[in-house]
């Protein structure tokens, strides 16, 4: 008797049914949450511009949070990816997992829960943008990634 194939959890269930390992894995640990953002402040509406400028808590060799659990604490502004705010992510990179199920579209062919390869996401991720740690002496401006650049991941 033929052994039926095991359809991954990412594909058959919603994101609200995801329980904490499933969410975290979904993840493809691209590192583009992780580079700061700018966006004018009176201005809601305004576009958000992605900088080639890493949080200072962002291992870029690692490519990792070099303190995940106690980011919050540690980096003002760290945003928590939660299913409950997950409507608010169109920020994220058009190739985020947590967006793409959002609005019921599959995983790219890179990804590592497809790949089973962590590294497979680095041509498609902050290393493609050659990423500079945060430092109090940058101009966020002049590390402004065009938007042409980011649409191609």
């Amino acid at each position: 008797m033929k052994q039926q194939e095991t359809i991954p959890f990412w594909e058959t269930k919603t994101l609200e049914e995801l329980n904490t390992q499933e969410w975290e894995a979904l993840c493809d640990g691209c590192g583009l949450c992780c580079l700061n953002r700018l966006q004018d402040e009176e201005d809601d509406n305004a576009p958000i511009y992605l900088t080639r400028v890493a949080c200072h808590c962002y291992d870029i060799n690692a490519a990792q949070c070099s303190d995940y659990h106690n980011r919050f604490e540690r980096v003002d502004g760290c945003m928590g990816l939660s299913i409950d705010r997950v409507a608010e992510y169109d920020w994220l990179p058009e190739t985020c997992a947590y967006r793409l199920r959002h609005h019921g579209k599959a995983l790219p062919s890179w990804h590592p829960l497809i790949t089973k390869d962590r590294h497979s996401v680095r041509p498609y991720g902050m290393h493609a943008l050659d990423p500079v740690l945060e430092t109090e002496t940058i101009d966020l401006e002049d590390y402004i990634v065009e938007e042409s650049v980011f649409k191609s991941f």
